[in-house]
Order: structure tokens, then sequence, then C-alpha cells
């Protein structure tokens, strides 16, 4: 947050400065654009460092946390300037509180949902599938119920990476559990690096 308002008051004053008007919000929007940091690129420098394990998935939580921060700040400033809306403190704090608050608890509802059903199945094709469904359907339902669906999954992910893997897992299923999560975490990588290569071949490069 405290990038989002720096990025956007530089850019804001800057624009001003070379006789570009601008509104301060859309400076907002471009700060929560960039501020998030990249979990792909941290990732890759600490693994050729070698770390361990438990401090790297720390830092990998809390990367996550941070993209979820940024992608409610960016929806509320985007909220708030479409539209004519006026920008007040009491929209944005309501709408952060709904976003983050609501996100939350909904994510600790879904964890402890999940955990109960893993804690009762031995079965590791079948847990697997739990998390699947986890992720998916509570993403979707958050969304749905206007709360912060990263928000929402970060926080279930983390109920079932520490309480679940402590209690309702077996060696066998956690074994499983993260070769296939770090399979999808491949895949949606490659994806994503895919869709801003094609994003950026049809932005027109045309001189004034």
């Amino acid at each position: 947050m405290a990038s989002t308002f720096i990025v956007g008051g530089f850019s804001w004053l800057l624009l001003i400065s070379l006789g570009i008007p601008i509104p301060f919000t859309h400076c907002l929007l471009f700060g929560a654009l960039i501020s998030p940091t990249d979990p792909v690129a941290v990732l890759g420098i600490l693994k050729t460092v070698g770390i361990p394990k438990s401090l790297e998935m720390k830092i990998a939580g809390e990367s996550l946390f941070n993209d979820g921060i940024g992608v409610v700040v960016f929806v509320i400033l985007l909220e708030l300037s479409g539209g004519g809306v006026d920008v007040t403190v009491r929209q944005a704090f309501s709408l952060f509180l709904t976003e983050t608050v609501g996100g939350a608890a909904l994510g600790l509802l879904f964890g402890f949902l999940a955990y109960r059903m893993l804690k009762g199945v031995n079965n590791y094709q079948v847990e697997v599938i739990i998390t699947l469904a986890l992720v998916m359907g509570g993403y979707t339902l958050a969304d749905r119920m206007h709360t912060s669906g990263p928000i929402a999954i970060v926080v279930a992910g983390l109920l079932i990476g520490n309480q679940g893997r402590a209690f309702a897992m077996s060696d066998l299923t956690r074994e499983h559990l993260d070769s296939f999560w770090e399979l999808v975490d491949g895949i949606l990588t490659a994806m994503l690096f895919l869709l801003i290569g094609l994003e950026i071949q049809v932005i027109p490069f045309n001189r004034a």
C-alpha cells in the first residue's frame, strides 16, 4: 500500500510537471498495478542460493499474500475512480474491509471445511482433489460474495499448509500433494508468461 501511494504520487507530480493533467486516482491505479513483487523471479533467485525449504515457503507465502493485497487495492481504486464516484475515506475503508476481512474470514471457513474432510480421508488421490476443489470452488464463491478471492485462498492455503499437513495428511499424501501443486505452479507460470507475450503482441507501437 505504501508503494502504491509513493509510485502514484510521484507519477502524478511528474505528469503534472509535463503538462499532462490526469486524475490522481488513475496514478494510484498505476501504482497498485506495479507494486506487487514478482514471486517467480524472487523464488528463482532463492533456489540458486540454496536457502532452506521452510524459508523459501515463508517467502512464497508472503509474496502471495502481498499479491492478494495488491489485487484488493487495485480493485478498490478501480471502483472508486470509475463512473464519476467521489473518493472518500469511508468508501475506501469500507471496500477494503469487505475485500480483506471478508476474504480472510471466508478463507478460514473454507480451509477449516477442507481440513475436516482431509482428516476424515486416508487416500492421497481424494485428498489432492479436495485441495483442488478448495482452490477452484473457494475462489469462485469468494468472488461471487464480492470479497477477495486471492486473500481467501491464501488464508485457506496457510491453514491447510500448516495444520492440514501436520495433523490431517500422511507422508505419502504430503509427497504427492507437493508434487501435484509444484507441477500446477510450473504450468500456470508458463501460461502466465505466454499470455503476457501474446498481450504485448497486440499493443500498437506507432510513433505519433
